[in-house]
């Protein structure tokens, strides 16, 4: 029993090391894993196309995969399945729906059950991809309307530019080119002009123009015409110059039937037009020719409308501005150096200087006479019979015949005269120009003899009149401060100082000084007026002022018409010069009554307007009876005229 069982331990023995020798064979072999390849390792696409990636197992094995992760613009089919011994083509396509354009980097990341995991880098490029949509591509325009909008849009990505072509001729748009960005809209206001254009329904197409992707787009457009009748003119107002008396103009048939026409120039009588009438047919025009009559116009700018009527009750308006001047004065040469009025012959007589003259004006004849002077004048006068005028020059008095304008002597005199008075008792009397305290040089004209005043000396330039009566002169100094008046006696021919007014600056005399015809008053260039009285204690004293600025450069007074109209200064004191209107007062109160302004100087520009340079008034005086005032005036500075001094009449209000 023994024996059978050891055999049988022997074997057993035997396969059991047979069986741990292939045990340990078996563990001892080390196993090859299988790897995940996903390739290429990056992969570029653009927007518009679809990339491919491989994936397979190396070594071969049985594995399941799946995306773990992506860009989320991107898609990957498939994204999920089994592998083996297979490589596996991947599709990438972008998902580019709301992506701006630019560059893009992700990665994409696969894993398997056992085979470990792969990714690859993707890149993509997204380009601008605009697309233009209208709001309408078929606009039509009702017969009342003129207006519409179409609204281009940028519904893609990017920038897109547009622009609008080849549009009907009747179409304008407020704008045919823009730049919009991605979703913008633009508004476009289109418009229509139907003029001349026939009756019915008119079409035409344009086309938007653009670098949309779906190309350019065919706008269609329509519009009702109905009949239209309308006037124009080819200008749109008509200047007339100074010396302007014609223009022409058009007037155009602007509408697409017949039209009847005519022109209207209401009440203004100045105005006519050749033709005024007619009947235009489609697309006519007539040329009509406006002509002025200024015969009647005064001096001043009109201004007024014509109007162009037609298809019944139509009308347009065409303005209308004339410049008129008419010619007032009564041009003189030579440089006014002082004047005074005859009231017995109703003439003005004037000295002059280049030339050196003496001027005899007859305004109601428009006549002249002149005497020339042996010298410059410095200051006239005349006598109260009117007969005689005594010129001041330096060291001469010229003694002059205005009858027959004759001079009759010339008499020496020891000043340079600045004033003069020629009285009716044969003297005539001189006021020094210099030398300051002076005295009279009184000269009797029946021998040429020479006296000085008697009493208080007098200043230089004292500025001097005569009294109605004819036995005082009244002086008014100018080169003192404060100014004065004064009075002296000729009634013995020698002229006597007698005294001055009681005031010393209370009120202000300013340097010249005129009377009323009447001897009662005295008018001072400031403006304030004086009593005149052979009384002392009332002589010279305060009696009122002529209202207005400045100060009086010429006065005059008529008890015929019982008026005071004066010319006084403007701007201020330091530039001064002679107003261009007259002031009125009536002589009770010297109640101001108003203005009147003296004609300026018109001087052409040569192109058929010119410029009209005011007046400036130096003397003035009034007729005999009082329903004239003469004024003599000077243009402006500045004026250029070869004759700057006229005389000019006004009627007396």
């Amino acid at each position: 029993m023994i024996q059978r069982i050891f055999p049988l331990l022997i074997i057993s023995s035997f396969l059991l090391l047979l069986s741990c020798s292939k045990d340990d064979e078996a563990e001892n072999v080390t196993p090859v894993e299988s790897q995940l390849i996903l390739s290429p390792n990056e992969l570029l696409i653009n927007d518009d196309q679809t990339g491919t990636l491989s994936l397979s197992v190396q070594p071969a094995n049985t594995f399941q995969w799946n995306v773990a992760s992506k860009p989320d613009w991107i898609q990957v089919s498939p994204s999920s399945g089994t592998i083996n011994n297979q490589i596996l083509q991947l599709q990438v396509t972008p998902l580019t729906t709301d992506l701006s354009p630019g560059n893009f980097n992700g990665t994409l990341e696969i894993i398997t059950n056992g085979a470990g995991k792969a990714t690859s880098s993707i890149r993509l490029s997204v380009a601008p991809h605009p697309i233009a949509t209208v709001s309408s591509q078929e606009i039509s325009f009702a017969e009342t309307e003129s207006e519409k909008t179409i609204t281009v849009t940028n519904s893609g990505t990017g920038n897109l530019t547009w622009a609008l072509q080849d549009l009907p001729e009747w179409l304008t748009l407020n704008s045919y080119a823009e730049s919009l960005g991605e979703g913008e809209s633009f508004e476009i206001l289109a418009t229509v002009d139907r003029t001349g254009l026939p009756v019915g329904l008119i079409s035409g197409q344009g086309k938007l123009v653009s670098n949309s992707e779906e190309g350019d787009i065919t706008l269609e457009f329509s519009m009702d015409v109905p009949a239209n009748a309308v006037i124009s003119s080819s200008e749109l107002d008509l200047e007339f110059g100074y010396f302007e008396d014609s223009k022409s103009f058009y007037v155009i048939n602007d509408g697409n039937i017949p039209v009847p026409w005519n022109i209207d120039t209401g009440t203004n009588s100045y105005i006519t037009t050749t033709p005024d009438t007619g009947n235009l047919a489609v697309g006519d025009s007539v040329l009509v020719a406006l002509n002025i009559e200024r015969t009647n116009l005064n001096t001043q700018t009109y201004e007024t409308d014509i109007l162009i009527n037609y298809a019944d009750s139509k009308n347009i308006s065409l303005p209308v501005r004339i410049d008129h001047y008419k010619e007032e004065k009564w041009l003189v040469d030579g440089n006014i150096i002082d004047a005074e009025y005859d009231r017995i012959n109703d003439v003005i007589i004037a000295i002059s200087d280049s030339p050196d003259e003496i001027k005899k004006f007859d305004p109601e004849t428009g006549t002249v006479s002149t005497l020339g002077l042996n010298l410059p004048p410095n200051c006239l006068s005349i006598g109260q019979d009117g007969n005689y005028a005594a010129v001041g020059h330096n060291g001469t008095i010229s003694y002059v015949d205005l009858s027959s304008m004759q001079l009759l002597s010339n008499y020496a005199v020891t000043v340079d005269v600045f004033d003069i008075v020629l009285a009716n008792n044969g003297w005539v009397y001189a006021f020094p120009w210099e030398d300051q305290w002076e005295r009279i040089r009184c000269i009797d004209l029946s021998n040429g003899a020479e006296t000085n005043h008697t009493g208080n000396l007098i200043y230089e330039q004292t500025k001097a009149k005569l009294h109605p009566s004819g036995d005082f002169i009244y002086g008014a100094t100018t080169r003192q401060s404060p100014s004065d008046f004064e009075k002296y006696d000729i009634l013995g021919g020698t002229a006597a100082y007698l005294y001055d007014s009681p005031y010393h600056g209370a009120f202000d005399f300013a340097g010249d000084i005129w009377i009323s015809d009447d001897g009662t008053r005295l008018f001072a260039k400031s403006g304030n007026v004086f009593n005149s009285s052979a009384t002392f204690a009332n002589d010279m004293t305060y009696n009122g002022e002529l209202a207005g600025e400045g100060n009086v450069v010429s006065l005059d007074h008529s008890s015929a018409s019982s008026r005071v109209y004066a010319i006084f200064t403007t701007d201020d004191y330091y530039n001064a010069k002679p107003s261009n209107e007259v002031r009125i007062y009536e002589t009770d109160f010297l109640a101001f009554q108003g203005t009147t302004t003296l004609p300026g100087f018109l001087v052409p520009d040569g192109s058929g307007g010119g410029t009209l340079y005011d007046s400036e008034g130096y003397f003035g005086f009034f007729s005999a009876s009082g329903a004239k005032f003469y004024a003599i005036v000077k243009a402006q500075e500045g004026s250029g005229l070869q004759n700057e001094w006229a005389i000019v009449t006004l009627d007396v209000q």
